[in-house]
């Protein structure tokens, strides 16, 4: 009789860390940090040809290339970037298909004759880039990281709060305290939302396409829009309170999946100190518990 082979457990190059998964957003903030100037002017960013190009797709693009040398250096590209099941709570893309029908709303108020072709163009690239490092970044390596010392729940408020703050970084780029907390709380509801696209998906691609398209629409209306058409500014006012009630709903669609995620682990530790029925003794016909000493 021949014995079975014995199963090889898959080894990541580099095991999965909380330290190892913190490390990229680390860095990124302290590069951010330093080189960021009072003279920046944030709400100027990707109105021009020049400006998305400066602002977006050299430095994000350079960002997004050394992520990826980090990545494939630590072997992490599979867990980073698709989980190994989907989750069951399929109401909750009610949260991303809200979003995605936020972006399809914004196309037709970005004023597409004000500015070139190959403004677009490259502001695509731009917000790609943008989409593909920030996720890879946030809703992967440090999700990776997190899931290695918190329950699901755990990692993905601390993801969220973590996406947020990363957003207080454009206080020193020029934007106002008011609206970079507005932002930052703005961010963590989304990053929840894209965090619900990754899980129902069970990979990163939707959350980076969903991420570009939502900043595609924002920076393309701001760069296009004028200051006297109120009927526009109408119009994005209600999208506005629109993306608000979706975001919300995203906040409590990830926290009822991801809380949902943990329940084998709740029930293992409520089933913790129940004596298997092996040692469990009978005397005299009357089964009695082992004496705990």
């Amino acid at each position: 009789m021949t014995s079975a082979a014995p199963v090889r457990r898959r080894r990541w190059p580099v095991p999965p860390s909380l330290l190892v998964g913190l490390a990229p957003l680390v860095a990124f903030a302290a590069v951010s940090a330093w080189r960021a100037r009072p003279s920046d002017d944030y709400p100027t960013l990707g109105q021009t040809v020049d400006s998305v190009v400066r602002s977006l797709v050299v430095p994000e693009g350079i960002a997004f290339a050394v992520l990826a040398v980090v990545v494939t250096g630590l072997g992490w590209w599979r867990i980073a970037t698709v989980d190994p099941a989907r989750s069951p709570v399929r109401w909750a893309a009610i949260a991303p298909l809200g979003v995605l029908v936020v972006c399809l709303l914004r196309l037709p108020l970005v004023d597409w004759s004000a500015l070139p072709v190959r403004y677009f163009l490259l502001l695509t690239v731009g917000v790609l880039f943008v989409g593909a490092f920030e996720e890879l970044m946030t809703r992967g390596v440090l999700l990776v990281g997190l899931r290695r010392r918190l329950p699901e729940f755990g990692a993905w408020a601390v993801s969220c709060v973590l996406f947020g703050a990363l957003h207080l970084l454009n206080a020193l780029a020029g934007a106002g305290i008011g609206p970079t907390l507005l932002q930052v709380g703005f961010a963590a509801a989304f990053g929840s939302t894209l965090y619900v696209a990754r899980r129902l998906t069970g990979t990163l691609l939707a959350p980076v396409l969903l991420h570009a398209f939502w900043d595609f629409g924002s920076i393309g209306f701001s760069a296009t829009a004028e200051p006297g058409d109120l009927t526009r500014l109408t119009i994005v006012g209600v999208v506005g309170l629109f993306s608000f009630g979706v975001l919300a709903f995203g906040v409590a669609a990830g926290g009822v999946l991801a809380w949902r995620d943990d329940r084998p682990r709740r029930l293992r530790r409520r089933w913790r100190t129940v004596p298997p029925m092996a040692a469990i003794a009978v005397q005299g016909g009357e089964p009695r518990l082992p004496t705990v000493v």
